[in-house]
């Protein structure tokens, strides 16, 4: 078996959404593979990554609607000592087996920060951060929590619309292309593969695009929400500007948590480094959790590239 194959036979039941094939296969096909360690016939720890080519040579990249990739292990030791000893030498043999490419970046999911090995090997590193609901089985002790301003859109969102499930990626991923047009932005996701993410979630019965519409059925916004057994992600979403402040997206968000309460335990909102999206996460009372994005550039211009993107934020 290669690598793939074997990670397909032996992970763990309980790996994260982000981590299993059918997402992997949706939103990287043909494109995406993992370094594996195996011992006696059981996964001990795998590095996963999709690449592209490129005129500048291989490229290895965060795939679109993707949370996080890079690596999972599972470590049993008597004291810390001997727990990063482990750690540490399963993350250089894993950084071995990664294959080179003109451009790395990679996404860790939280909780995963012993970079070191990579360090050692000329990676960069950068902290990211998202916010997380640790327990949202009980929604009502949530909203406690909430900011004063997303009750109050909560209330006033659930007066003028009606919550709805629907199948329809293509009306959705509409409203994505026009609230990114009102935003002056380039559209970050394409179709196909939404429309792939969310047919993998439905066959696994792990994910749904719900959306508010008013009484005329005109959707004031959308949310496309996937999980497992340890978390729900918001994936991507969107509303209608014309709106305006109506709170149908809090609506939504609202609604999710009370949909999943007894699915999942936590809530990951899938962070935002901008300004006003961390502010709006941070004001239903969630944690901030950080992240690592691990990166490499052999390519001079690539690694240009990413200096000016970083100087325009």
């Amino acid at each position: 078996m290669n690598s793939q194959e074997t990670f397909r036979k032996l992970l763990w039941s309980d790996a994260p959404l982000f981590h299993q094939p059918f997402w992997l296969d949706a939103v990287a096909p043909d494109q995406w593979d993992a370094a594996v360690l195996e011992e006696q016939g059981l996964l001990k720890a795998y590095y996963l990554y999709a690449l592209r080519k490129s005129s500048l040579g291989l490229r290895t990249y965060m795939p679109e609607l993707t949370q996080f990739l890079g690596p999972g292990y599972r470590i049993s030791a008597s004291n810390e000592r001997e727990r990063l000893k482990t750690e540490t030498a399963l993350l250089e043999k894993l950084c071995s087996l990664l294959p080179p490419s003109a451009e790395f970046i990679s996404r860790w999911q939280t909780g995963y920060f012993n970079w070191l090995p990579f360090h050692w090997m000329k990676y960069k590193q950068r902290v990211r951060y998202t916010y997380v609901l640790d327990d949202i089985s009980n929604p009502d002790a949530l909203m406690e929590h909430f900011s004063d301003k997303i009750t109050r859109e909560i209330r006033k969102a659930e007066k003028a619309f009606t919550i709805g499930e629907t199948g329809d990626v293509n009306k959705f991923y509409q409203l994505i292309q026009s609230n990114f047009r009102n935003k002056q932005a380039k559209v970050q996701v394409d179709l196909s593969i939404l429309q792939r993410a969310h047919a993998a979630c439905i066959k696994n019965n792990c994910g749904k695009i719900w959306y508010a519409a008013d009484e005329k059925q005109q959707w004031a916004a959308a949310v496309f929400i996937a999980w497992d057994a340890h978390t729900a992600y918001y994936i991507i979403g969107a509303k209608d500007d014309s709106f305006g402040n109506s709170g149908a997206m809090t609506l939504l968000f609202w609604n999710a948590f009370k949909e999943l309460k007894s699915t999942t335990r936590s809530f990951d909102f899938e962070g935002s480094m901008i300004k006003g999206v961390e502010h709006y996460f941070r004001s239903f009372g969630a944690s901030q959790r950080m992240f690592f994005e691990i990166s490499y550039y052999r390519s001079f211009i690539l690694k240009m590239k990413n200096w000016m993107q970083d100087l325009r934020g």
